[in-house]
């Protein structure tokens, strides 16, 4: 995975966006991991219930409720 500073995404947002329709890119903010950028398929994917198989009823729950937190800027992201 390919891991960016802020502002070296801030600075190239185009270039990064690329990279995440390949696989996920991990933004950090005084060298901790803060935000993941992804396909908008890749969020479809994760949050689709029938890929969660396997996975307990509370770690689903918490799944859905961290992307539906960040829908809006994964939607705005995709369309770019």
């Amino acid at each position: 995975m390919t891991r960016v500073t802020a502002t070296d995404f801030k600075n190239n947002v185009g270039a990064f966006s690329d990279a995440a329709m390949r696989k996920p890119v991990i933004i950090t903010s005084h060298q901790r991991d803060r935000l993941v950028l992804m396909s908008a398929d890749e969020y479809r994917r994760l949050t689709d219930p029938q890929d969660t198989i396997g996975v307990s009823d509370e770690r689903r729950r918490e799944l859905l409720a961290g992307a539906e937190y960040h829908r809006d800027t994964i939607v705005e992201l995709a369309k770019r």
